[in-house]
């Protein structure tokens, strides 16, 4: 499962606008979200892409958050900005 979920980063990084288009990989339902999470300078850090309907989802380390993508620093509260979710392992 973790395969379909990685197939879905190029989505995501190739039209931030359209995330709300993707299908989950786990329910196939529309409610994809992520946020970018690193350092301020470098923007080096990790990405967490999640599924609001089923509360599935990755975290992908060692990426570069684009310019025009969520981020946030490495010290941000993250209470409110990412759901509790179920990380998918295979």
């Amino acid at each position: 499962m973790k395969k379909e979920w990685i197939a879905i980063v190029s989505q995501i990084t190739d039209d931030f606008n359209k995330i709300n288009q993707i299908e989950c990989p786990h329910c196939g339902k529309c409610g994809i979200d992520y946020i970018y999470i690193g350092d301020g300078d470098t923007r080096v850090g990790f990405l967490q892409i999640w599924c609001y309907k089923c509360l599935k989802g990755i975290h992908v380390s060692r990426v570069v958050a684009p310019q025009s993508a969520k981020f946030v620093t490495f010290d941000t509260e993250l209470k409110g900005i990412v759901p509790q979710f179920e990380f998918v392992e295979d």
